[in-house]
């Protein structure tokens, strides 16, 4: 049976207020400061959300409900739902995201790996943006290996299920190979792999211990930087 997956969510703590955070959430300026390289933003129900975060990533967005400093939700292009809520606790606020959609087989689940990442990285830099006024975005996809990939269903790790051709993974790496650890650090699931792997420099060494076919295999290779080609 095919793995479809219909939600799922995130949720950080931050020592603010709802106020903050709303603006930070609905503010081009703000948003700016923490997320996008650039934005519109119509805050109004019917209004366009137009998101450009750089590294090629970008949204485009109806908002389709709105309760200021609690509930935004907006519908993608592909009919996909984001809904932020912005909840009051003793000394700060819980800010959670909830994706509602349809993610199947391995390029699906890949692609909702990836969009939970990226997201929570954002969320990251939202709590260090309100909270010390650290905008961690310099340190974001500095590197990559060339595989795309998602968390393992029956083992700890992650499965490759693409390899880009002309980067450092090309002819190393295969498709349904299950990464398990990178220079000796535990890879239990997607987030782990990219963490560590985009927060290195270009031309670092990797030696990368996977499963293939049953037998654990250690594979050498460098890092690049993200999105380019050897």
């Amino acid at each position: 049976m095919v793995k479809v997956v219909q939600s799922v969510q995130k949720e950080i703590f931050i020592k603010s207020t709802p106020e903050k955070v709303w603006r930070a959430l609905t503010q081009a300026d703000e948003r700016n400061a923490w997320e996008t390289r650039s934005c519109e933003m119509d805050i109004s129900i019917g209004g366009q959300v137009t998101l450009d975060y750089g590294w090629g990533a970008s949204y485009v967005g109806t908002i389709i409900e709105l309760e200021e400093e609690q509930k935004l939700i907006l519908q993608g292009n592909d009919k996909q739902l984001t809904t932020w809520t912005i909840t009051s606790e003793a000394d700060g606020v819980l800010v959670s995201i909830e994706y509602t959609g349809s993610w199947a087989g391995d390029i699906g689940l890949m692609e909702m790996d990836n969009m939970l990442f990226g997201t929570y990285q954002f969320m990251l830099n939202l709590k260090s943006v309100l909270e010390k006024e650290v905008d961690l975005r310099k340190n974001f996809w500095k590197s990559w290996i060339g595989v795309l990939h998602r968390t393992a269903d029956k083992r700890e790790g992650t499965k490759v299920v693409q390899v880009i051709a002309s980067t450092p993974a090309d002819g190393l790496l295969e498709v349904d190979d299950v990464i398990t650890a990178v220079n000796g650090n535990t890879v239990q699931c997607y987030d782990d792999l990219e963490s560590y792997v985009f927060s290195c420099d270009p031309g670092q060494n990797l030696i990368i211990s996977l499963i293939r076919d049953g037998q654990e295999l250690p594979v050498s290779l460098h890092t690049i930087g993200f999105g380019h080609s050897n």
